[in-house]
This record gives C-alpha cells, structure tokens and sequence, in this order.
C-alpha cells in the first residue's frame, strides 16, 4: 500500500500568495514522490490550487447536507465539482470548539461518500471509530485517521509512542478491514515520521503544523519514500 501524506494547513497562510507559494514549493519538492501528498487549504484558497502538480487537493470538512439553509456550510457535493478528491472529516479540534457530535461527523461521512470523495476520519479510538462506522460499509475510500486530540500541538502536543500507535492501528483494522489505510496524526515532523511510519504500521499521517513550513514537509515526505 502506497503511503500517504496529508496536510493540515488550518486557517494557514494568511493570504492566497502565501498559499499559493507553499503549494508551489511542496509541488516541487515532492516530485518523484511515489505515495501520495494531499494539500488541505482553507476553503478560499482551494480552486488556485487545484491545478498544482505532483499533490491533490482536499477541503477541511463538509455539511452533512446536499444543500439548503445552511448559512456558512460547504456540501461535499460543492467540494467536489469544484475540483476536490478529499475532505477531512471530524477533526478533535472542530469537536472540540465547535461542539461536532460522532452522529455530525458520521452524516458527513456518509455525505462525502455518496458523490465519490475520499473520507480522512480522524477519530479518538476505537469506540468513536465503532460509532462512526456501525452499519456503514467498508469503503476503501474511508482513510482513518488515529488522531489522540493530545498528542495535537495545538492541545498539548503528549507524545505517543509508535508501539502504541502500531496497537490502536491493529484495533482499528479489525474495524475497517485489513486493507484499509489508518494513518496517524499528532504533532507528526520530520524528526518522529520515521518511527511513526515503521514501527507504528501506519499507511501515512497528518500533518498539522509541520505542512507550514515547506523545506520540513518536503523532508518528512522525503523519509517517508
């Protein structure tokens, strides 16, 4: 399974010349790669990029609804006539601060599924995984994210270590099926990637504030190939 390498960018850069310069300078960098990268900019920066080389673009999240009086929203249906191959979906932070339930983040799924985009999960556990996924079909479509909200930068930044994540992501494919993808996100850099990779049995991370900086993305990436 070829690994993959998805960026977080949050609400980063703060402007389109800053995003459009990192996008061009990851392109660049990863050329030869041969797993896949996936750039995930705020929504405004989304169509400029969208004709970048060598990576693929995904949204932040979606609405769990096709259309209608949702003031703010985005639909998965949007996303992906505009251009998109990928959405994250219920990242800690927007449970956290935005009070997203397991029963959002499982319509949202569900949503993104049905017009053909790519599902990054990101769960807590296992039971937020058995939650999300009770009488949904395996979808090789649906890339699980383990993703302790401690281990995050932003929450703390707790180191896990890759024998605990190698346990969680064993746990996991009894969830999703053995040849489904899990990867993991937390405080990921070019310095823990190589650990994480091998000894925690991940097929990729997420990358949050690492992606900012394009000369260490490039070198996680680089170790990762």
């Amino acid at each position: 399974m070829k690994p993959i390498i998805i960026a977080n960018w949050k609400m980063n850069p703060l402007n389109s010349k800053e995003a459009f310069a990192l996008a061009k300078k990851v392109a660049n960098g990863v050329k030869g790669f041969t797993g896949k990268v996936v750039l995930c900019p705020p929504y405004i920066y989304i169509p400029q990029l969208l004709a970048s080389k060598n990576v693929e673009i995904g949204a932040q999240d979606c609405s769990w609804q096709e259309k209608g009086p949702l003031t703010g929203e985005v639909s998965a249906k949007q996303l992906k006539a505009l251009g998109c191959s990928y959405v994250i979906v219920g990242h800690s932070e927007r449970r956290k601060y935005l009070a997203e339930t397991l029963g959002m983040v499982r319509a949202k799924v569900e949503a993104a599924l049905r017009v053909g985009l790519s599902v990054i999960l990101c769960v807590e556990n296992v039971r937020e995984l058995q939650i999300i996924m009770k009488k949904m079909k395996r979808s090789k479509n649906i890339l699980v994210v383990f993703e302790p909200s401690s281990a995050i930068s932003t929450q703390g930044g707790k180191r896990i270590t890759p024998e605990n994540i190698a346990t969680m992501v064993g746990a996991m494919k009894k969830i999703t099926g053995r040849n489904s993808p899990v990867l993991y996100g937390g405080s990921v850099n070019a310095t823990s990637i190589a650990a994480i990779m091998q000894k925690g049995r991940v097929q990729g991370v997420l990358v949050g504030a690492a992606s900012l900086n394009a000369k260490e993305f490039i070198s996680l990436i680089k170790k990762v190939a």
